[in-house]
């Protein structure tokens, strides 16, 4: 295996612009909580010339790895760039090139014909506002015309994969695309109508209208097929204003619609590693992937592409016949194998892959200090309470009960034996006193606790919260966004 080499460049810390021109063919580096850059890499080729049937000049970088064997069939990887940016701009955000070096495929960056931006499918009734002359720092959009597939944009990506067979040995079955906003939206664009020339996409940053996505009456609207799907989503950014939909709806649409066309409609296959938040689905024609990325803003992380490689791009080629045939990626779609999440209000819990019911549902509850403060009080902690009685069935314990509920006691399977019983924040752990985040309290027959106490105390185990969801497995993890939100849908069973 080839190896990638990071090299150190010069940081320009003081840099507020989108894209810094001065980085291209130099050593700056930036960083910003949405775009972190490398070093332009010395093999990046630039080329003008025009290859489309309307005769207009256009601009894209090749880079070709020095790991290329001319003599085997190698994939291509399109990488799509932001509004306002550039081919190499999209290079240098990224980390494809260092993946292309040590896997040994090669990467085409186009540019966007007209002003840096796009040419993409708009929804027809905001369209003419969109395109018109807008406030400096902010981009219009071009105007469509024609049909999609009449687009210049469109028209450049196939005549630049036919150039790319022309010049290279490519493999015609590992052709894969991935973009970052606007360049998600191109991305997207091409999956849903030509398709059929690629094995897998995915994007980073800004989902598609869903207007464009299904007909009125609710169908989707394909001409591409089924192909394996990436989307990454990131905690801080925000859907575009004009769809008129919240980004809950709009992400849960654009997944959608990949789930319904790859025959994906089972639960997911659910990671948290460290800020990453995984849903693997798997379809009967292809696969689609989520990745929700924690404290991230508007754009791309720098090892989206590493994921996209690894866990996606890797194990799929397309046949000639337009199925798809998987292998073993190179990082495996696995699920957290020890990891139990609840959700307020919801009778069912995920445990260790699986949605089980509970016998009653997770209940929050407050922790106060009124003590001195003439009838006032303060909030000191907020928790998740769950029955005991879930915790011996996640856990694999024994419980045993005594007045009607309100005292019980929890054998673990390492034998330890914790006892708790109804208003005392307290229990006993091997019959020795310890203080709980709050008071044991009774509800619905039921003695319920606080599970992120015992999954951090009785278990040592990493606890993180958002949006009414808890997430709780054996290694580091931060639950964000977009995942608790699918979590509530499954346990809640509220897919609509």
């Amino acid at each position: 295996m080839n190896k990638i080499t990071l090299l150190a460049g010069e940081p320009n810390d003081a840099n507020r612009d989108y894209l810094p021109e001065a980085i291209k063919g130099s050593r700056m580096v930036v960083n910003e909580n949405g775009n972190n850059s490398q070093v332009y890499p010395k093999n990046l080729k630039e080329f003008h010339e025009s290859i489309t049937d309307d005769g207009l000049t256009d601009t894209w970088f090749e880079y070709v790895p020095e790991s290329y064997d001319p003599a085997k069939k190698t994939p291509l990887v399109f990488s799509m760039h932001g509004g306002l940016m550039t081919g190499w701009g999209q290079c240098i955000y990224t980390s494809w090139t260092h993946v292309a070096d040590r896997e040994g495929f090669i990467c085409v960056f186009p540019n966007a014909h007209d002003k840096r931006m796009w040419m993409i499918e708009c929804d027809p009734n905001t369209i003419d506002e969109l395109s018109q002359p807008m406030p400096e720092g902010i981009p219009s959009l071009n105007e469509p015309t024609g049909t999609v597939e009449e687009y210049h944009d469109l028209k450049l990506v196939l005549a630049l994969l036919n150039r790319m067979k022309q010049r290279y040995n490519i493999d015609e079955g590992r052709v894969f695309m991935q973009g970052m906003s606007m360049g998600d939206c191109m991305t997207s664009q091409v999956a849903r109508y030509c398709g059929v020339h690629f094995a897998a996409t995915a994007g980073s940053g800004c989902p598609t209208n869903p207007l464009l996505m299904f007909a009125p009456e609710g169908s989707v609207i394909n001409k591409g097929g089924a192909m394996d799907i990436w989307q990454s989503r990131l905690e801080h950014d925000r859907t575009p204003f004009h769809y008129g939909l919240d980004d809950r709806a709009v992400v849960r649409k654009n997944l959608e619609y990949w789930k319904i066309i790859n025959e994906a409609d089972v639960p997911p296959v659910i990671s948290i590693r460290g800020e990453k938040n995984f849903a693997f689905y798997r379809g009967k024609k292809a696969n689609v992937v989520l990745m929700d990325v924690k404290n991230r803003d508007h754009g791309q992380t720098f090892d989206d592409a590493e994921m996209v490689w690894d866990y996606l791009f890797s194990g799929v080629r397309k046949e000639p016949d337009g199925t798809l045939a998987h292998t073993p990626t190179q990082q495996e779609q696995a699920g957290d194998a020890l990891a139990v999440a609840v959700c307020e209000g919801a009778d069912n819990a995920w445990v260790n892959g699986a949605v089980v019911s509970m016998k009653a549902p997770a209940l929050r509850w407050e922790k106060l200090k009124y003590h001195g403060l003439n009838g006032d009080q303060i909030v000191r902690g907020s928790y998740l309470c769950v029955p005991v009685a879930f915790l011996a069935d996640a856990f694999g314990g024994t419980l045993e009960e005594d007045e009607n509920g309100r005292r019980a006691s929890l054998t673990l399977p390492d034998g330890r034996v914790f006892a708790f019983a109804e208003g005392c924040i307290g229990c006993t752990v091997d019959n020795r006193i310890e203080a709980m985040l709050c008071e044991a309290i009774y509800r619905d027959e039921s003695l319920y606790i606080s599970l992120e106490w015992f999954c951090r105390f009785a278990l040592n185990w990493q606890v993180s919260e958002y949006d009414g969801v808890l997430y709780a497995t054996d290694h580091y993890s931060v639950l964000s966004r977009y995942l608790s939100w699918l979590l509530q849908d499954l346990l809640r069973g509220d897919n609509e």
